[in-house]
């Protein structure tokens, strides 16, 4: 039987709160919350993208999508326009005030990290990234493209 208190899926749970908070609190300064964030950080990675692909790589629904994205677009740090193949289809890419907000982002995403971690040593820091990696992999080649 599963010990409930003591079990992965808590602790995960814990920890994923805890993780967004501080995150949220990083990027409150700049009006943006996590799930914005994710947007951004696909774009800086990706580029250009349609908007289903982004939804599809933040896991969020196309609704959610939408609306982040408007958010994202009325603060001026992204572009939508219709796809020039696709004309149902609506692509997402930065503008330059979006890319001038890179380095603010990367900072609140170590300080929140570094603040997450601060308890673990070196080698305990590495080890969680590279148990965590592992048990991301799976589900980041399902969202990758073909």
């Amino acid at each position: 039987m599963i010990d409930l208190a003591n079990s992965e899926a808590r602790h995960l749970a814990l920890l994923h709160r805890q993780m967004i908070k501080l995150l949220d609190q990083e990027l409150a300064p700049l009006d943006l919350g996590h799930g914005r964030y994710l947007y951004l950080f696909s774009l800086y990675l990706r580029g250009d993208r349609r908007q289903q692909e982004l939804a599809d790589l933040v896991g969020a629904d196309k609704a959610a999508a939408a609306r982040a994205l408007a958010r994202l677009e009325a603060a001026g740090y992204v572009v939508r326009r219709p796809d020039a193949k696709d004309g149902r289809a609506v692509r997402v890419d930065l503008t330059p005030r979006g890319r001038a907000l890179r380095p603010r982002l990367e900072q609140a995403a170590e300080n929140s990290i570094q603040s997450f971690t601060a308890g673990l040593t070196d080698t305990e820091h590495s080890e969680l990234r590279r148990l965590l990696a592992k048990m991301a992999a799976p589900l980041l080649s399902a969202r990758e493209e073909p």
